[in-house]
């Protein structure tokens, strides 16, 4: 009886710790001997970081003018091309016999300019330049051309420029060139008036000196300058500019000579407040004035440009010169021309 009671016991609690004792990796499903696929994701690649330009600042796309000297580091190509007209205060003349008569005329003229600049970027912030420019006018309309006469003036220039940032919106430069080049002027009107006059006083020995007529003078330019850029806005930018320049010209007699140049721009983009209107537009002024008593004469300057900004690496647009200087015939001058400035930057 007691032998059948302990059987009972152990029947009823045999499965519990037969329960408790089960690995649960037991449990586990058999494997299958199916092969284990290991799926490789390449990372996404970050995004090329956007190219800046050499005169980009603040976001700001600076425009170039052919009046001013900007303070930006960069490689690029520029060339100019202008055409205008324009009036001189010049004596006036009588013909038969010539005789220059008391009082003063204004003489029309018209002019043209071209000009290609090379500049390279051959450190971060150390660039050099060359550039190869010709300008040249000729009197137009009744005595004009005896009076205000014909000139044609060649300079090749070199220079190098060292430009540091300061900060986002800001951007300084120390640079010096070196021009030279001749002018050829042709003055009838005062080589005839010379003759008549050395005839006049001695009419046995006098003689016609072909070089009152045709003068060449060589010149050699020395220029100091600084400049400097700020670009509170990514579609405004101001730059300001200060040149010391010390021309010697030689010709009849040498001539050395001192004088300051002291210019302003401000320049728009409506490209960043409206995308679908790549245009920029700048407004230029510069002022050369002598210093001392033989110092150069005195020439202004108003621009203003129009431009397509719509690619960063090109500046094509036409500006409009408004120029007051004194012409190679020594006459108070006033012109209008108009510029095609084209620049193409790498960098």
């Amino acid at each position: 009886m007691r032998i059948g009671l302990a059987l009972l016991v152990m029947a009823a609690l045999l499965p519990f710790p037969i329960a408790f004792a089960e690995d649960p990796a037991a449990q586990a499903p058999a494997a299958t001997g199916a092969n284990t696929v290991v799926v490789l994701v390449a990372p996404t690649p970050k995004p090329a970081p956007p190219v800046k330009m050499g005169r980009e600042m603040n976001g700001h796309l600076f425009l170039p003018s052919h009046l001013i000297e900007d303070p930006f580091s960069y490689t690029a190509f520029g060339m100019t091309f202008g055409l205008g007209s324009g009036i001189a205060l010049g004596p006036k003349l009588q013909l038969q016999p010539p005789e220059i008569l008391p009082g003063s005329k204004w003489y029309g003229y018209t002019g043209i300019g071209v000009g290609f600049l090379q500049n390279i970027r051959f450190l971060e912030y150390l660039s050099a330049r060359i550039a190869v420019s010709t300008t040249a006018y000729l009197g137009t309309g009744s005595g004009a051309v005896l009076t205000v006469g014909s000139s044609a003036r060649i300079t090749g220039d070199v220079g190098v420029k060292g430009s540091l940032p300061v900060g986002d919106h800001f951007r300084f430069s120390a640079s010096f060139d070196a021009s030279y080049g001749p002018v050829y002027s042709l003055l009838i009107a005062e080589g005839l008036v010379n003759a008549v006059n050395a005839c006049r006083a001695n009419p046995t020995t006098c003689s016609i000196d072909l070089g009152e007529f045709l003068q060449q003078q060589d010149t050699i330019t020395w220029i100091g300058g600084l400049s400097g850029a700020w670009a509170p806005l990514p579609y405004l930018g101001v730059i300001a500019n200060l040149q010391f320049i010390a021309p010697t010209k030689t010709g009849k007699a040498s001539v050395s000579q001192n004088g300051l140049t002291v210019a302003g721009m401000v320049d728009f983009d409506a490209k960043p407040l409206l995308a679908w209107l790549p245009v920029g537009m700048n407004l230029t002024y510069s002022i050369t004035s002598p210093i001392g008593g033989n110092g150069v004469t005195t020439t202004q300057d108003f621009g203003v440009g129009f431009y397509y900004t719509g690619v960063p690496h090109l500046a094509l647009g036409l500006e409009l010169d408004w120029k007051f200087n004194t012409l190679e015939s020594k006459q108070a001058g006033e012109s209008t021309l108009a510029w095609i400035n084209l620049r193409y930057y790498w960098n």
